[in-house]
């Protein structure tokens, strides 16, 4: 049903703006909620409809309705009277796959209209069309609840004050759009892949959504290369999920996972995505970090990694994109090409940034560093650091292994063919 809801609210939302237009869009929302609650009552002590998708979307409907005419502002919506007129008795056939696709990519690029600023078009999609909560958005975002909720309730009150049409824009003004649009997929899969839930590592419903939302953009546009890089990216990173936890829900490090886990068939659709995005000479971040991930997925096994070509693809990431997390990575790629202690250098440099001093990938990065070294006792601060600024559970206990590895001293490195 979680699963249900999350997919379920953005369709219909999108369906909901477009019949009843964008101001209207925080009734639709509530009404949304509303219909996803009674519907959770209902089916969780009854049976579920032949369709649920379009009981939700005509429960829905019929309460926007009917909250129109109750406060009697139904004269003042004439595109939702000019609906009811020419609706098909049956509703099945606006929750046509093509329909909806059509409703949601409008939306998509609705969220990222120019006339908002960047980071409000981010978390207007992210919580939109996502569902994500304040929470999940100030994790994928690098920030603080409080700043998000406020950042969020002035985007609405824009959003809903110009009332912007639910189009699909050209020119310039496509292509800053669809930009803002792949950041709220790959950030929505990125929360799936490492999620902020305390007791929960990897959501695969989220990653499975932000697929979704790809290949919606890919259905509809087929010839856009930068997000046929996404969706390789995010095929190469799904097939490794099932390898990343043992059976008794510890985290693995990428050195010592089991291969055979990963899922071939999501790895050649991968290279598949990858050779189609290719075909063009258009050079994105996403190109580049698929091309990384291909890289990995390729190699028969963790010592006979290209790690050369890899760190050569981060360098020209990191000249396409000004991001201290793709230094961070970069750090990690020297454990292997280098050795800890130009690991270490790197690292010590990201200190300084602002916004990776509270980053728990950090200072995990440094406690590994140090440990290879030697250096139990710095190793074992800032794997407490990062021990501290984690709210996973599985996070929390493998550092926790890491801490009584730097109390045993020098004499126990972690092998380095294990990998950070």
């Amino acid at each position: 049903m979680d699963h249900f809801f999350r997919h379920e609210a953005g369709r219909i939302l999108s369906l909901l703006a477009r019949i009843f237009g964008i101001r209207n869009l925080a009734l639709a929302e509530d009404m949304v909620q509303e219909t996803l609650l009674q519907a959770f009552n209902q089916w969780s002590f009854g049976p579920i409809p032949e369709n649920p998708s379009a009981w939700v979307l005509t429960v829905a409907k019929r309460k926007v309705l009917n909250h129109l005419k109750r406060d009697r502002f139904l004269e003042k919506n004439a595109e939702a009277i000019a609906y009811e007129i020419a609706a098909p008795a049956d509703l099945d056939a606006i929750f046509q796959e093509k329909q909806v696709g059509d409703s949601m990519l409008r939306m998509m690029f609705v969220c990222c209209h120019p006339a908002l600023p960047p980071e409000s078009r981010v978390v207007l999609a992210l919580n939109i069309l996502c569902g994500f909560s304040i929470r999940e958005i100030a994790s994928a975002l690098l920030s603080k609840p409080d700043a998000i909720e406020k950042r969020l309730s002035r985007a609405k009150q824009e959003f809903r004050r110009r009332n912007l049409p639910m189009e699909i824009p050209s020119g310039e003004d496509f292509a800053t759009r669809i930009r803002s649009l792949q950041t709220c997929i790959y950030l929505l899969f990125n929360e799936g892949y490492n999620s902020s839930h305390p007791e929960i590592l990897i959501r695969k419903d989220l990653c499975g959504e932000a697929m979704r939302l790809c290949r919606l953009i890919i259905d509809q546009l087929p010839s856009h290369r930068s997000s046929l890089a996404l969706m390789s990216l995010m095929c190469f990173h799904t097939a490794r999920l099932d390898s990343r936890i043992d059976h008794h829900g510890a985290l693995v490090l990428f050195g010592s996972q089991d291969r055979s886990r990963w899922n071939g068939e999501l790895i050649a659709w991968g290279h598949h995505y990858l050779a189609e995005a290719a075909q063009g000479e258009e050079l994105s971040e996403y190109h580049l970090e698929a091309a990384i991930a291909a890289a990995h997925c390729s190699a028969a096994d963790f010592a006979s990694t290209d790690w050369k070509s890899i760190d050569q693809f981060y360098a020209a990431l990191a000249e396409l994109k000004d991001n201290p997390v793709i230094e961070l990575n970069r750090a990690i790629i020297l454990f292997q090409t280098s050795g800890p202690g130009a690991a270490l250098a790197l690292l010590k440099e990201l200190e300084a940034h602002p916004k990776m001093k509270d980053y728990y990938l950090l200072h995990a990065s440094l406690g590994e560093a140090y440990l290879r070294l030697g250096e139990c006792m710095p190793a074992s601060d800032h794997f407490g650091r990062a021990l501290a600024l984690t709210a996973s559970g599985t996070e929390k206990e493998f550092l926790k292994g890491k801490m009584a590895q730097a109390a045993q001293g020098p004499a126990h490195p972690l092998r380095a063919s294990e990998g950070p």
